[in-house]
């Protein structure tokens, strides 16, 4: 089956604009097949998982948390997505930090000391970050939004063809499967869509 998955979405539960159920309805809308709320951790309100899980859709949505982990660099953010036995950890946004790709992999060697890094982010807040989408960094490579507005949502994404379950969803992008897609061009989402 052939899906469409947003893996970084932000909500009123940390510093986000929509609530879960409004980023659910607006992914909804452009088509998604599933989506992860990953509010911050150092930010999160108390009912967090309650608000996640209350949210009313067609589409399987993830239980995240973004996670600030500190290395030899500065605090960086790994997203820990749950689903049924599975967990995906991503490193996000290298492109936010400036890191070079020797000082990517050496954050991404401190941060294994306390979660695992299973991909990497090759976006930032939605738009491509080619330096990142290299061999030298040794992981399946993912797109995301990094949603915290209604604005930001659909800018980024990733399709891969596995079951529709959460653990296959996670497996998939494990085994770098998941292709990263973006949208280029204008605001009003007339697009080209690259891989």
């Amino acid at each position: 089956m052939h899906l469409k998955g947003q893996l970084h979405i932000h909500t009123t539960c940390s510093d986000g604009r929509l609530t879960p159920q409004q980023a659910a309805d607006t992914y909804a809308l452009q088509g998604y097949d599933f989506i992860a709320i990953s509010d911050h951790d150092h930010l999160l309100k108390a009912n967090y998982r309650k608000e996640v899980e209350s949210i009313h859709s067609q589409m399987l949505v993830f239980f995240g948390i973004e996670r600030t982990v500190g290395t030899r660099w500065g605090y960086v953010h790994v997203t820990e997505i749950e689903g049924q036995d599975e967990t995906l950890y991503t490193f996000n946004h290298p492109g936010d930090y400036g890191f070079t790709i020797r000082q990517t992999l050496e954050c991404i060697e401190d941060v294994s000391h306390t979660l695992r890094v299973d991909a990497v982010e090759v976006t930032h807040h939605g738009f491509y970050t080619p330096d990142y989408d290299c061999a030298m960094i040794p992981y399946p490579k993912v797109a995301t939004d990094d949603s915290h507005t209604a604005q930001a949502c659909g800018r980024a994404w990733v399709e891969l063809d596995c079951e529709r379950s959460k653990d296959d969803i996670i497996r998939a992008i494990k085994r770098g499967e998941a292709k990263p897609c973006y949208v280029r061009g204008s605001s009003n989402k007339s697009a080209i869509v690259i891989a």
